[in-house]
């Protein structure tokens, strides 16, 4: 028997779901943690994944972080040289991405796709535990919105080959209204969906209406995440261990390793509780620390930094033109209560649906997902399109000297655009030509007989999980 999973894997964390009789439910992993690290590192000749690899001696490892980032096609040269100063081990960008990795004992060479293998593999180990009875472990994935077909595909073969059935990918702010239900709002709503991760963050409003989603609005940020403010909590400690010692850890790339690693510990307890209490052994030159930290204090750290950490989601309600509804915020950064309250600021008046942890309210949706798939009983799951089920650029259209939007970013599959064209009398065929940029090269053209049509005709234009089909009449 089949059992529907969801997973979310971003750039510092990952989650596993798991959809059974009627609910879904976070899975958590051998360590007892309901999200697992998305950090492989090479200690001597053993690979470790997740928790290992984050804590430990970390001058014997040879760590990548942050992997996503370079599974998207689309990376730029900032992409790679962010990923590889969060990192231990070398990248090598000539033919293709490769990671170098380097111990006392082994050389080794890896890529995004293999390490994002071996992360899948890590949740599976997990989710096969879980599991009674022998059967496909179903699943559906997230992916960020402005992703293209074929990074996506990349995720694909990922979690199979580590052992997942995968069924769908959809996209990460779906997932989220997924979360909650709220394709199944009786009335039209508009859903801000805000997610601030440790090294990007995205804001989309959704329209849902009579169970349809359309994304209306989106922005994306690459350069805005929690790991700006774990730096910050880290300078804070440091400046304390200072004071009191007169050595400076930021002279010290080990000392500052560790000093982030429990910072970051620190910044998420502090998300649930009003204090937490930071020991570092060896911090430098043999010297423990030992230091509480009060929720009050982060705050106050962090508080400069608030008015930038929601102005994208700032920019998508001005940019949209109608009232925000509810308000979904997810991922891990998203736990800390001050950036919550300035989020839920920005509209007084909408609903903020809570009850699932941020960081794990995108892998409940794609859990929810699944199981609904799996009880579609008509449902062939071999025809399954794993396309993202909202356009991720807007498509033009030019015919003549004319440049029309014929579909927006975030539609989604088989919208429908009817454009009332006219045209010169005496002309017989006319073409008309698709961009994903009014002033870029066509990726498809069409040519209609137009000589028997009445003037002025329609061109109906339906958008198809790998086309866009035009009819005229």
């Amino acid at each position: 028997m089949a059992t529907a999973y969801g997973i979310h894997i971003g750039n510092s964390s990952g989650c596993l779901a798991t959809f059974v009789n009627g609910d879904a439910s976070v899975l958590a992993n051998d360590a007892g943690d309901r999200v697992t690290p998305a950090v492989v590192a090479l200690n001597g000749v053993e690979w470790e994944i997740g928790l290992p690899a984050k804590s430990g001696q970390a001058s014997s490892k040879a760590i990548i972080k942050n992997n996503k980032r370079l599974m998207n096609c689309d990376f730029s040269e900032d992409d790679i040289a962010f990923v590889e100063n969060s990192s231990s081990c070398r990248i090598q960008n000539d033919e293709e991405l490769v990671y170098e990795f380097e111990t006392s004992e082994a050389k080794l060479y890896s890529n995004p796709d293999n390490i994002a293998t071996k992360i899948y593999a890590k949740l599976y180990t997990i989710a096969s535990h879980a599991v009674q009875n022998e059967g496909d472990l179903k699943l559906v994935l997230a992916a960020p919105l402005n992703w293209s077909s074929l990074s996506r595909e990349r995720l694909v073969k990922c979690a199979e080959l580590a052992g997942f059935d995968v069924l769908q990918v959809i996209s990460e702010p779906a997932a989220a209204l997924l979360a909650y239900n709220v394709e199944e709002s009786a009335d039209d709503v508009n859903v801000l969906v805000y997610r601030l991760g440790g090294s990007s963050c995205a804001a989309s409003v959704v329209k849902v209406s009579s169970g349809f989603m359309s994304v209306e609005k989106n922005i994306f940020r690459s350069d805005l995440g929690g790991q700006c403010l774990t730096k910050d909590l880290a300078d804070y400690i440091a400046q304390e261990f200072k004071q009191k010692w007169k050595l400076d850890p930021h002279e010290s790339r080990r000392a500052m390793s560790k000093l982030l690693n429990h910072a970051d510990n620190c910044k998420h307890i502090l998300s649930t509780l009003s204090s937490a209490h930071v020991f570092i052994e060896s911090l430098l030159d043999g010297v423990d620390w030992s230091q509480n930290v009060t929720r009050a204090r982060f705050e106050n750290i962090i508080s400069s930094k608030i008015s930038a950490y929601i102005e994208p989601a700032k920019q998508v309600i001005d940019s949209f033109n109608g009232k925000i509804h509810k308000i979904i915020l997810c991922g891990g950064s998203m736990k800390i209560p001050k950036l919550q309250s300035a989020v839920a600021s920005l509209l007084p008046e909408a609903e903020v649906l809570s009850g699932i942890n941020p960081d794990e309210v995108i892998a409940v949706g794609c859990a929810r997902q699944a199981g609904m798939m799996l009880d579609l009983p008509d449902l062939s799951l071999a025809d399954t399109n794993m396309e993202i089920e909202f356009l991720g650029k807007d498509i033009y259209m030019k015919y003549l000297d004319q440049t029309v939007k014929l579909f927006k970013e975030g539609s989604p599959p088989y919208a429908q655009n009817i454009c009332s064209i006219e045209s010169v009398n005496d002309v017989k065929d006319m073409s008309f030509t698709l961009h994903e940029d009014p002033n870029g090269e066509q990726f498809a053209t069409e040519t209609f007989n137009i000589e028997n049509l009445t003037k002025p005709f329609k061109l109906k234009a339906t958008l198809q999980s790998s086309n866009i089909l035009m009819q005229v009449e």
